[in-house]
This record gives structure tokens, C-alpha cells and sequence, in this order.
């Protein structure tokens, strides 16, 4: 546990808020303080034996809590430097951690004061690297007999196993994001339809397993693949709640390189009615783009979850962007309705409300889409001050969007 540190000045102050200085100081909380050793035995010998015990229960060194130090950092030694523990260790690495392997591998350190923390630390959390802070310089690097070890591996080929492995879980990322709750051998029906190389629920399931492992915000349970956040907190009765129906359900299945984009859960799909409810809001409620950004993701992910109107309201008010006349009140609360309508929901299967109504044959395709105010430019209702507001609250128009 690193001891909270107390300020000198507001010199430090400052220089805390400042991003680089901050990574850096993260990486010297890391950081082996002293000369820089390239030998592992020499390395490993130097660590506390409450630091050897955490990197021999990340990589699962069996009679680990029955072991002295020594005996620790001799077994922790033999493991690192197998080239088949090696192997399991760097095929659940993502692309850009593949990347930063080479490196280790080819260069005798990385001098980077500033190298982001996150990009290694899979790496040191498993002693596959060590870092160093020696004469006010950050060094991280490979040992050398860990360097050895790779060297007897066929890194070429492990590449392509490491590539197949990383679009399945990009598959499982673009499921869970799309979908919020999908069955495992749905998912494998999809990737097998899209994809020459046939996977299993089981492979499916185990590659899963790994991204839970790394902190990926997903859960499996009984075969049903959920985003972390439809299932946070939920128990397994709650859980069985969520997966009902799912056989019978219409999946919507884009192609391949649009499912994909789905892994990237910062992506939505920018629809025209977002794109229009973005422009109305720059153009009469607040030129701040940054804060509009943040808004138009924020009303996409409660959509997507199928939130509530006054919810979707409530993303305006959280960020004091008002409507200023009765007029720009009806004129949000309808745009709103129509992103609702055409946004991908996780209750869905990914299809918007508009397309569901449209697959029911024979009954009113307009039955389930949210209408709630008509904004064409022949209709436009004023509201009194003493009326109900039109974005549903239930208050008068005076005491909500009226203020």
C-alpha cells in the first residue's frame, strides 16, 4: 500500500495536474529505485517477499503460500523463463501490448519517463518485465534470460495464433456492446457465418473467460454473455431474468467490419436523428462542442438501455444547458424521440424500435415507437408558464424548463 503523500507547495500542486507529470510519478510508484539490473535471478532476488508472492499468485506458481523467498524467486525464475508458460502468458496481450513485446524483445531497455503505464503493466504484474528508476531516468525492459526464452519461440507463427485469438475477443467486446445479453452459441453462429476458420462455444467460452480475466467489463454465465454494465450487480435470478427469450429473439447482424466496430466501446452509430439533435443543440442552446460531445454519448448509452424520457431530460439539466424558449423545449423533447426510435437497443438485439415495428406483419407498424410531441412547422403548441412542461416531468411548465 503506497502511503498518501502531503504536498510541500503549490508548486507540487501544480505539477500533479499537469498529465505527464502525473504518469510519471505513477511509473516511479513502480519502479524498482536503484541501478538497473538485466539479470532475472538478480532481479528477483532484490524484491520483497510480499512482492514475489504477487507475482507468483498472478502466474499461479503451484505451493506458492508454503514457500520461502528464495524459494519464491527460484520457482517464479523457472516459470518466466519456460517458453510454453511464455506462450500463455503473451497470446492474451492486445495488439498494441504485441507490439511493445517486440520491442522489450529486440531493445535492450525502454528510456521513457513518460511511457504510459497502462501499455506495460500487464507485463510487470507477471515479471515478464521489470522497471527501473536510476539517476532521475525511467528504464523498463525484458531480462535477459526471459529474452532467451523467446528467442525459442516461433514468434511468426505465434503471431497468427495471437491474431485469430484477438478478433475472437473482439467479437465477444462487439456482442456484449451491440447486444447487451446475447447466448454463447448465438455469438458462435455469428463469428462461424462471418469467418473461413470455424470457432467453438467452448473456445468462445474460454477466450471470455481470459477477458474477464484482464478486467474487460463483460460476464458469462450459463452459456449467456452479458455487458458488464446490463449486469452489474445483478444476481443469478436477476441474471436469468435478463437472458429470457433470447432463442426467440431477432438478432440484428450487421456485416463483419460494422459488427466489429462495436468493440471499440466508445463507438455508436452517429444516426442522422443523433446527428440532427447535435446540430440543434450547437445552434441555440450552448457552443460548447466538448460539452454537446459528452452529451449526444451520454443520451446514445441511456437509449441504448432504453431509459426513460425525463432520464434523456435529465442529461441536459446535468449539464446546465437550458431551453430557452417553449419552442426549443418541444422542438429537443421531439428529436429525442425520434434518436430513441432509432437507436440500437440492447432489449432489442440490437434493432432499433422502428425496425421492430416494421417486422410486425399485419398489426400498425407505427405500434411501440415514442411519439410525443408533433413539431412540424405547422404545429406549434405555446405553453403557459402554468401548464405542464412538455418534457414530461409531471411539473408545471414554470417550475421545470420554464425557469
Amino acid at each position: 500500500m503506497v502511503t498518501p503523500r502531503m504536498f510541500i507547495n503549490l508548486e507540487e500542486v501544480y505539477m500533479l495536474e499537469d498529465p505527464r507529470l502525473q504518469m510519471e510519478e505513477r511509473n516511479i510508484q513502480h519502479a524498482i529505485i536503484g541501478d538497473v539490473m538485466t539479470r532475472l535471478p538478480e532481479i528477483l532476488q532484490s524484491l520483497t517477499k510480499s512482492r514475489l508472492s504477487s507475482l507468483a499468485t498472478v502466474n499461479q506458481i503451484s505451493g506458492r503460500s508454503k514457500m520461502k523467498k528464495e524459494e519464491l524467486a527460484d520457482a517464479l525464475s523457472a516459470y518466466l523463463t519456460d517458453p510454453e508458460q511464455l506462450k500463455s502468458i503473451v497470446l492474451v496481450t492486445d495488439a498494441d501490448e504485441w507490439a511493445l513485446l517486440e520491442t522489450f524483445i529486440k531493445e535492450p531497455s525502454i528510456q521513457n519517463n513518460e511511457l504510459p503505464f497502462g501499455q506495460y503493466s500487464y507485463f510487470l504484474e507477471r515479471g515478464l518485465v521489470f522497471s527501473f528508476f536510476s539517476e532521475g531516468k525511467l528504464y523498463v525492459l525484458m531480462p535477459e534470460e526471459i529474452k532467451a526464452a523467446a528467442s525459442q519461440i516461433n514468434l511468426s507463427e505465434l503471431n497468427k495464433e495471437h491474431g485469430s485469438k484477438q478478433e475472437a475477443y473482439e467479437y465477444i467486446a462487439a456482442a456484449a456492446h451491440l447486444y447487451g445479453v446475447i447466448k454463447l452459441d448465438k455469438l458462435v453462429h455469428i463469428f462461424n457465418s462471418q469467418n473461413s476458420e470455424a470457432v467453438t462455444e467452448e473456445e468462445l467460452s474460454k477466450y471470455a473467460g481470459e477477458m474477464i480475466e484482464r478486467g474487460q467489463n463483460v460476464l458469462l454465465h450459463d452459456g449467456v454473455l452479458f455487458n458488464g454494465f446490463v449486469a452489474n450487480g445483478a444476481d443469478a435470478d436477476k441474471l436469468a431474468e435478463l437472458a429470457q427469450d433470447l432463442d426467440s429473439k431477432p438478432f440484428y447482424i450487421p456485416e463483419k467490419e460494422e459488427l466489429l466496430r462495436y468493440a471499440d466501446l466508445s463507438y455508436f452509430e452517429m444516426t442522422p436523428q443523433l446527428a440532427e439533435l447535435k446540430g440543434f443543440v450547437l445552434n441555440n442552446m450552448t457552443k460548447d462542442q466538448e460539452l454537446v460531445e459528452y452529451l449526444i454519448d451520454d443520451i446514445q448509452l441511456a437509449c441504448m438501455n432504453k431509459s426513460s424520457m425525463q432520464e434523456l431530460i435529465n442529461q441536459f439539466e446535468n449539464r446546465k444547458i437550458s431551453f430557452k424558449t417553449p419552442v426549443h423545449a418541444q422542438r429537443v423533447i421531439s428529436l429525442l424521440a425520434e434518436v430513441y426510435n432509432s437507436t440500437r437497443m440492447w432489449a432489442n438485439g440490437g434493432h432499433t424500435l422502428v425496425e421492430m415495428s416494421a417486422m410486425k406483419e399485419g398489426e400498425d407498424q407505427g405500434k411501440g415507437l415514442v411519439r410525443l410531441v408533433d413539431d412540424s412547422e405547422n404545429v406549434v403548441t405555446k405553453v403557459g408558464r402554468n401548464e405542464p412542461c412538455p418534457c414530461g416531468s409531471g411539473l408545471k411548465y414554470k417550475k421545470c424548463h420554464g425557469k
